[in-house]
């Protein structure tokens, strides 16, 4: 399916690959090509009507298909970095919530009372069906996302089902394609951050380019040398810094050399505009696009 998502978007992704070479593919994000799993990242807001009944638990659909809508609490709530509304927000979940979250990428959407709108936000932390907790990454503004970032420790959250595909890697394995590309900015971090805590890129040589505005609107900033530690080569980009790239797709034209576009997949989240210069990078490199999933 392709999907068009409204201006207060931030991040969205579309897992799919795109061959770029006999044995080689990209996982990533498209918003103007066929793809099978949608997974918005960050917060963006749609209608989800409903009677009036007791407070966040109710019957309804929202789009994404009929569901029962449960409830979660807040554990904390704080500034995910010193600029850019971001907020890192810990939810506290049930036992069949965090069985139904079953690989990074994967989203729920959220509301703050019955009768507001809901918020499709990406899970930021790895699955783990042991766990009673989960972490999102929140950008604050009108509507729910600023709802969501306003709220104190001890608030109930209105929650679906853990929905979506996530990033399906499968079309991509390891064998084939040792090298892993991950590239994400904003808000677009989240599901990137569960998919390297979730191990699921063990045994490939994986490269995250990450961009902000800044140092101070950088989430989990203060992750990356643990990123690092386990493997992951971290490219940071800031567009508003002196020096150096500035945007994604230019640090990537200036590696490009060292990418071997047989062997290499890739996971994309964040602007449509980013998403579509790196995809063209990498094709050029390795061949035109053709499979989607």
């Amino acid at each position: 399916m392709s999907m068009s998502v409204p201006s207060t978007c931030h991040a969205a992704a579309l897992t799919r690959r795109l061959a770029m070479s006999k044995s080689s593919s990209i996982v990533g994000s498209s918003f103007a090509t066929a793809a099978r799993a949608v997974v918005p990242a960050g917060a963006f807001t749609r209608p989800a009507r409903a009677p009036r009944r007791q407070r966040n638990q109710v019957l309804t659909s929202a789009g994404w298909n009929d569901f029962e809508w449960g409830s979660a609490k807040v554990v904390s709530n704080a500034p995910a970095c010193a600029e850019g509304g971001l907020h890192s927000i810990v939810l506290q979940v049930d036992a069949s919530m965090a069985k139904g979250y079953a690989t990074p990428g994967m989203f729920v959407q959220m509301r703050t009372a019955v009768d507001g709108k809901a918020a499709f936000i990406a899970v930021a932390s790895a699955p783990d069906a042991a766990a009673d907790k989960f972490e999102f990454l929140v950008k604050s503004g009108d509507g729910t996302a600023g709802e969501l970032c306003a709220l104190k420790a001890g608030a109930d959250v209105g929650v679906s089902p853990v929905m979506g595909k996530g990033f399906d890697l499968t079309p991509a394995p390891a064998a084939e394609c040792p090298t892993a590309l991950l590239f994400a900015t904003g808000s677009g971090i989240s599901p990137i951050r569960a998919l390297v805590k979730s191990g699921a890129l063990a045994g490939r040589d994986v490269t995250l380019y990450y961009g902000t505005r800044s140092p101070a609107h950088t989430a989990f900033k203060e992750e990356v040398p643990a990123w690092e530690a386990a493997g992951v080569k971290v490219v940071m980009v800031h567009s508003q810094e002196e020096g150096g790239a500035k945007y994604i797709q230019d640090a990537l034209k200036a590696n490009i050399e060292n990418v071997k576009g047989g062997a290499t997949c890739a996971v994309l989240v964040g602007q449509k505009g980013m998403t579509e210069a790196v995809i063209e990078v990498l094709t050029a490199a390795g061949g035109p696009k053709e499979r989607g999933i």
